[in-house]
């Protein structure tokens, strides 16, 4: 008899961690609360003369250092919805045409459904009981797997202590990310800027889907410090860094606000220490708060989580 697993979150742990379970020939449904797959691997169209532009107001690139991860990459370029970023060392990666492609492709041979959200979980008998915002009846699932931030995923495991001792080792800074336009592609502005270690609010700042669209990162200890304040005020001081970045390399172009974004847990500061699943029951946790900052580390997440519930159920 084929077992009933629940996957909470459509980010690249959740997707991951669909795949590893379907290459034990076991099926699972991922849902999320978002209106779109990805998660943190955000991307925003703007429409121009019916062609689409990308913001990539999430994480700009992924690299690839496991075996597993790399296949995947391989596996994306060869079919053409990915693509390698820059000329960085070691090399980095993007999905094309958005960094959203990257994942709805990787995900098209999985049971995925949007705009549901997880209200409440509970162990029953040696099975996880699932409650979800759009229905009053409770489901019951042979295993879980909760792919949320871990502040979030805290409010959610009430009823399995070990996890929750596991979940708040972790910590986050917030990051704030302004998207914003040039009226004609610059030429001489580089398409990326790193400002690890140096004195400005901003952490980088980087081009979408081509050099007329971009997303700026506030550092960690701005954005913490800056989560309660008008975001009017937010936009200005963001701005008004972006401008003096810019304008050295290029006058001739306006710049124009488009969006701001709040990521309030955007970055792990601490992984977690514990256990991924708990000891009597078949659910467990995966994301970053796992295994480390990046878009690998939350891949290589899911997989351990979907070989813990494998091992848990079989």
């Amino acid at each position: 008899m084929s077992k009933k697993i629940l996957i909470i979150g459509s980010g690249i742990a959740g997707i991951s961690s669909s795949l590893k379970l379907k290459s034990y020939g076991l099926e699972s449904t991922i849902i999320d609360k978002g209106n779109f797959i990805g998660g943190r691997i955000g991307t925003r169209d703007i429409k121009i003369e019916d062609k689409s532009n990308y913001f990539f107001h999430g994480a700009q690139f992924f690299t690839a250092k496991s075996d597993n991860f790399q296949k995947v990459i391989q596996n994306g370029i060869n079919k053409k919805y990915i693509k390698k970023y820059g000329n960085f060392s070691p090399p980095r990666y993007r999905g094309f045409k958005s960094m959203r492609d990257f994942l709805i492709n990787l995900s098209q041979n999985l049971k995925v459904t949007q705009n549901v959200k997880v209200t409440h979980l509970k162990p029953f008998n040696e099975k996880i009981i699932v409650l979800n915002d759009k229905s009053s009846i409770w489901k019951t699932y042979d295993g879980v797997i909760s792919t949320i931030p871990a502040p979030q995923n805290l409010d959610l495991i009430t009823k399995f202590p070990t996890l929750k001792t596991t979940l708040k080792t972790s910590s986050y800074d917030a990051c704030i990310a302004l998207m914003f336009s040039f009226d004609k592609e610059p030429k001489n502005v580089p398409h990326f800027f790193d400002f690890y270690k140096k004195q400005t609010i901003l952490s980088w700042m980087a081009a979408g889907s081509n050099l007329r669209f971009w997303t700026a990162h506030a550092q960690g200890a701005f954005s913490n410090k800056s989560l309660n304040k008008d975001k009017v005020l937010i936009k200005n001081e963001i701005f008004s860094e972006i401008e003096k970045i810019i304008y050295p390399f290029e006058k001739n172009v306006k710049i124009s606000f488009h969006s701001l974004h709040i990521w309030k847990y955007a970055k792990v500061k601490r992984v977690c220490t514990g256990p991924q699943i708990d000891p009597k029951f078949p659910i467990a946790v995966a994301g970053d708060f796992m295994e480390g900052p990046n878009v690998e580390s939350a891949f290589i997440s899911g997989e351990k989580a979907a070989d813990l519930i494998f091992k848990r159920l079989y």
